[in-house]
């Protein structure tokens, strides 16, 4: 597994919600959160990679307690 794919898993393991939308040349569009209990951040980025990265360092700002925040941080 990639290491894309590997924080998409582990996001979604730890329970954290998250929406990556495309629109063909309107980027990315990445939620924290989600529509029932509301997006923590959002952010517009370029690539697949910005956006997941984007995901990684949004979910250990707002989630610094969570075992994918202390797996994650640099």
């Amino acid at each position: 597994m990639d290491n894309s794919a590997r924080i998409l898993q582990d996001l979604y393991d730890s329970e954290i919600n998250f929406a990556i939308i495309t629109f063909w040349d309107a980027g990315f569009q990445v939620k924290l959160g989600d529509d029932l209990n509301g997006f923590r951040a959002t952010e517009t980025v370029r690539n697949f990679s910005e956006a997941v990265e984007w995901l990684r360092s949004q979910t250990i700002e707002a989630y610094p307690e969570s075992a994918f925040a202390k797996a994650y941080q640099k």
